[in-house]
């Protein structure tokens, strides 16, 4: 959990970002800006909850009663309503007489409304870059946090390969991860796993169902929960004795996936760690079997800033973390997707994965 003093700073500095942007306030409300900005994760279903940032760095969370327990644990003042109460004038109310404020994308279109019924002459903006900014720039404590969320990661991609056989269900596997994560002493999963055999691998995000395992490529994609902060790693495995193709493009994907982490540094644009790694796929003949972007940013959330797509300019700084996870889906065949995170450091990056990965490493006797 984040200290008194680092959510203080993190606040002061999401108001400096207002300065000149004519932004009079913020209102922050889903459960990962919460946590950044105020020290409480808290999900709070239809209800709304928000805390209340003014420009001048005065803050007060706003929240049903039933929460109490929750909230009191929260760095700055509380404020509750009950039923029948209009939350959203109690919003404003604390807003003051603003007419821009910067509105978290997690409302939903409901509690929208409800606040500019409130206030009419209020006009709602984006808050997402501003958070985004700050909460890409990891601290020390974060990055631990982090790095240990992937260790755990790797123990339970190292503890999977045992179960992975021939007849062997996809779901059965998905199931078997998340207790792993349990018992690695994991808080929960970032998301919810991918287990893909055979064709089924050649859809990047498929969901696992019966399909039994079969001799050809297995892509597991998974990760864990530490102290609010996730984890994100993909291993494909070949079980049996894999066909030249399956060697030749694993070969291919992990040159381009070592291509990228190499890119991967300080003062580096995004898209030129993209560029990297499709790079080594194209000239091998398989660039159109690479349908996804090579990357994103993870923290708090499974999929935020900074992004490593194509068209992202933006430049790598000390304390962003992202997956590299470059993918080959030959259609009606099979797929292979290789994914570690990496931390930006001053002089390079950090892989914070370890799970072995070699081509040796990952074919699976059946």
């Amino acid at each position: 959990m984040p200290s008194f003093e680092e959510t203080e700073v993190r606040r002061k500095a999401l108001c400096q970002r207002f300065v000149g942007q004519q932004i009079h306030g913020a209102i922050i409300t889903s459960p990962a800006n919460l946590f950044y900005f105020a020290g409480v994760w808290l999900e709070t279903g239809e209800r709304m909850a928000a805390l209340v940032l003014k420009e001048n760095g005065d803050a007060m969370f706003i929240a049903h009663e039933m929460f109490q327990r929750e909230v009191e644990k929260a760095y700055v003042s509380t404020s509750f309503y009950r039923d029948g109460d209009d939350p959203y004038l109690m919003l404003m109310s604390l807003l003051g007489p603003t007419g821009r404020v910067a509105v978290d994308g997690a409302w939903s279109a409901a509690h929208l409304l409800g606040l500019q019924e409130a206030g009419k002459n209020l006009h709602c903006m984006p808050l997402q870059q501003h958070a985004a900014f700050l909460r890409s720039r990891k601290s020390v404590a974060e990055m631990a946090s982090l790095a240990h969320a992937s260790h755990l990661a790797d123990e339970v991609v190292q503890a999977i390969k045992t179960h992975l056989c021939v007849g062997q269900t996809e779901r059965a596997i998905a199931n078997r991860l998340a207790d792993l994560w349990q018992e690695a002493g994991a808080s929960g999963m970032s998301f919810p796993a991918i287990v893909a055999s055979g064709v089924n691998s050649s859809a990047p995000h498929h969901e696992p169902d019966t399909s039994p395992l079969v001799a050809s490529t297995v892509i597991v994609d998974t990760g864990g929960i530490y102290e609010h902060y996730c984890s994100d790693i993909t291993r494909t495995y070949l079980l049996g004795e894999p066909t030249d193709e399956m060697v030749r493009v694993y070969k291919v994907l992990l040159a381009a996936q070592k291509e990228g982490i190499s890119a991967a540094r300080p003062g580096a644009t995004l898209q030129s760690v993209d560029r990297a790694v499709r790079r080594v796929i194209e000239e091998a003949g398989y660039g159109k079997y690479f349908t996804h972007r090579t990357g994103h940013g993870v923290g708090l959330d499974i999929h935020e800033d900074p992004f490593v797509v194509e068209g992202n300019l933006e430049v790598l700084q000390p304390g962003m973390v992202l997956s590299v996870e470059p993918g080959i889906y030959i259609p009606g065949q099979f797929g292979i997707r290789i994914e570690d995170l990496v931390a930006i450091a001053p002089d390079g990056s950090d892989v914070l994965n370890a799970a072995p990965k070699d081509l040796e490493q990952v074919i699976l006797k059946v």
